[in-house]
């Protein structure tokens, strides 16, 4: 057993410490006040973005081309597996075939559309765009923090912390003694 710089256990019997906080209330604001920061900064982040939609046939100099009124060309026939994949889902037959062709139109019609998008941030300070990386992360943060001490099914994680050692070891004695009584059950 070998001890850290502040006297604590190394090793492979080390483990983290239990988290002991169990204030509802106190996670809660601290999640409700990272969503909070997370929300604004992300707002502000995006609001400094311009998107705009790249739909003409071909590239002349500075970006010129024949600007097209119904979208790209060749999204329109990915709606044909999309309304084959529709139709077999509510005929019943080859399910597995529908969503192949639902969920893989779909999927392409989504990359088509962002693939036209062209964005750009506008002009910012660096103060500005620091602001809103520390309100993001620092948002994200206080958001995990309020949500550490508790499991996927919403029950506090203290009291579903690790035994005491005593109980560890009385719980190695207690299987110790079944492993000894199986053992002679079985030699008999």
């Amino acid at each position: 057993m070998t001890f850290g710089h502040s006297g604590a256990r190394l090793g492979p019997d080390a483990r983290a410490p239990a988290v002991t906080r169990t204030n509802p209330t106190g996670d809660f604001l601290q999640f409700l006040i990272g969503c909070c920061l997370f929300s604004a900064g992300g707002f502000l982040f995006a609001n400094q973005v311009m998107v705009r939609s790249e739909m003409s046939l071909g590239r002349g100099l500075w970006g010129a081309g024949i600007a097209l009124p119904w979208g790209t060309p060749g999204m329109g026939l990915l709606m044909v597996p999309l309304a084959i994949g529709v139709c077999l889902l509510f005929a019943g037959h080859t399910r597995r075939w529908a969503n192949l062709l639902i969920w893989g139109s779909l999927t392409a019609l989504v990359v088509g559309v962002l693939n036209s998008l062209r964005m750009q941030i506008m002009p910012i300070t660096l103060w500005q765009l620091l602001m809103n990386v520390v309100m993001i992360a620092a948002g994200g943060g206080l958001m995990f923090r309020g949500l550490r001490a508790y499991d996927t099914s919403g029950r506090d994680v203290s009291s579903t912390a690790m035994h005491s050692n005593d109980d560890v070891e009385a719980l190695r004695r207690e299987m110790e003694a079944l492993k000894q009584r199986l053992a002679r059950e079985d030699s008999r």
